[in-house]
């Protein structure tokens, strides 16, 4: 007896290695598995420019290597930002927010230039624009509503400005493949109703690239994952609008058991209690019992590190 409706996951055009570099640009999805690849060690960048939501943000990190001085900055509060990313890049001084904004770029396409899977999640077709310069923003950065304005991408629109940006990265990575997900966050600000058909928007454009590039682009269906196996509100966070830790425990599973590689999974079975054990909290760091458990995990890391010299398996606080 099945008590949930077990998602078909499409088979990769090619799993995840333990030698693939990855990068992870968009919401949810991108930050939350990005983060598991990283503290599974695996070779990945995600966000550098922090979190983003819709295509055409995520489109001008693809295509943009030096933010514009005069458009990509505003000063607020005191505060100096970038349209191109959050607040994380945000600075006192405009110098320091510009140079700090394109070294996360720097980052980004040098990572892209060596990136076998380039994983984009999108969150809302919707973008706002900022009046003064007309620049399609990545974050409001808490300026006034009324500063902005609010516009709808079409499905042509948002396959348009996806392809305007692949297809140079396709020509300069012949093995780079793209996955398309789309975040299952919903966005009550905008109606329930008005949040579905953005939804709707992005799948039908991811559906529509994917046909179009089938052998480079491919679907991972999060969104699906979320709304049908795991329908139900325990699987959401207190504001009932974000998935739950559990939940996204649950797409990391997924993944891994339909996306990656032999040599990933048993990478990862190994890896997975060492991890666990690096993470322990001793009430009692001086006592020999945690003493000797401390020596026996660094003998285990250095043994795993022998079997994979490709990875990054140091730990300092060993």
């Amino acid at each position: 007896m099945q008590f949930s409706t077990p998602v078909a996951i499409p088979r990769p055009l090619r799993p995840v290695s333990l030698s693939d570099k990855n990068v992870f640009l968009g919401s949810c999805f991108a930050e939350h598995v990005g983060g598991r690849f990283a503290d599974s060690r695996l070779a990945v960048l995600s966000n550098p420019l922090g979190v983003m939501y819709n295509p055409l943000s995520i489109v001008r990190l693809l295509t943009t290597r030096e933010a514009d001085p005069a458009r990509d900055f505003v000063q607020y509060k005191d505060m100096w930002h970038t349209w191109l990313g959050d607040t994380s890049l945000s600075c006192l001084r405009a110098d320091e927010c510009r140079q700090a904004t394109n070294r996360a770029l720097a980052k980004l396409h040098q990572a892209l230039a060596h990136a076998d899977n380039l994983f984009l999640t999108f969150g809302t077709s919707r973008y706002y624009i900022y009046q003064d310069t007309y620049e399609v923003v990545a974050n409001c950065h808490r300026l006034p509503g009324a500063e902005f304005e609010e516009h709808d991408l079409s499905v042509s629109e948002i396959v348009d400005c996806l392809e305007s940006a692949l297809l140079p990265l396709f020509e300069q990575s012949p093995r780079l493949q793209v996955i398309v997900t789309v975040s299952p966050y919903r966005y009550l600000k905008y109606g329930l109703h008005e949040s579905q058909l953005a939804k709707a928007r992005l799948l039908l454009a991811a559906h529509e690239l994917q046909e179009r590039h089938a052998d480079r682009v491919t679907y991972f269906p999060a969104y699906e994952i979320v709304m049908d196996e795991l329908r139900d509100y325990r699987f959401y966070a207190d504001d009932m609008l974000h998935p739950s830790s559990q939940a996204i425990d649950y797409v990391w599973q997924r993944f891994c058991e339909t996306w990656t590689g032999d040599d990933v999974r048993t990478f990862l079975s190994r890896w997975e209690p060492l991890r666990r054990a690096l993470s322990h909290k001793p009430l009692h760091p001086e006592s020999p019992e945690f003493i000797a458990f401390r020596q026996r995990t660094r003998e285990q890391l250095q043994q795993l590190q022998h079997d994979y010299p490709m990875l990054s398996l140091s730990c300092k606080s060993l």
